[in-house]
């Protein structure tokens, strides 16, 4: 029992920092408006507490450190739905891959997931630069190297979903 109390604690303290739960924040919506965003909207937590962002976001975190909740479309799909959905599993699997080549500035990674958002191949060049931009940002903060792999996915899919749909939507068909 103490060890289910402790979970809960620091779940609500994990969910707390990173802003899950708060309404309006950047991972509370999906950058692209229209889908849900995977890390908060999926998974068994989103199944069971439907109108209750933190609970979700806690049950989802508790099971299995919310990785469920990025890899659960195939199982739940009335939750998890989407290129979002497949792009936020992908970036979840391949990140340290897509970090370099979001580094680099190419690569069959990027590529990959620029293709599941349906960017046409001839912006995949511009995308990555844009998106580089914004993660050398991310990356030179002094609390990148103390985030989880699972932070520096999402914030990872962040930048890429705010770039797509705000700067490259006619060059990307996320619907």
């Amino acid at each position: 029992m103490k060890t289910l109390i402790k979970v809960v604690l620091v779940s609500l303290l994990f969910v707390s920092t990173t802003g899950f739960a708060e309404e309006g924040s950047d991972t509370m919506a999906s950058s692209s408006g229209n889908e849900p965003n995977p890390w908060t909207k999926c998974g068994i937590g989103a199944m069971i507490f439907q109108e209750y962002p933190v609970p979700a976001a806690i049950s989802n975190i508790i099971w299995d450190l919310g990785t469920t909740a990025v890899t659960s479309a195939a199982s739940s799909k009335d939750t998890c739905y989407g290129k979002d959905t497949q792009t936020a599993m992908f970036i979840q699997e391949t990140y340290a891959n897509l970090e370099e080549d979001t580094a680099k500035g190419e690569g069959q990674y990027v590529s990959a997931m620029l293709s599941i958002l349906g960017c046409e191949p001839t912006s995949h060049s511009n995308i990555v630069n844009a998106v580089r931009t914004d993660f050398s940002t991310s990356v030179s903060d002094a609390a990148y190297a103390e985030k989880s792999l699972q932070s520096k996915a999402e914030s990872y899919y962040n930048i890429v979903m705010d770039k797509v749909a705000s700067d490259y939507a006619q060059q990307c068909q996320m619907i």
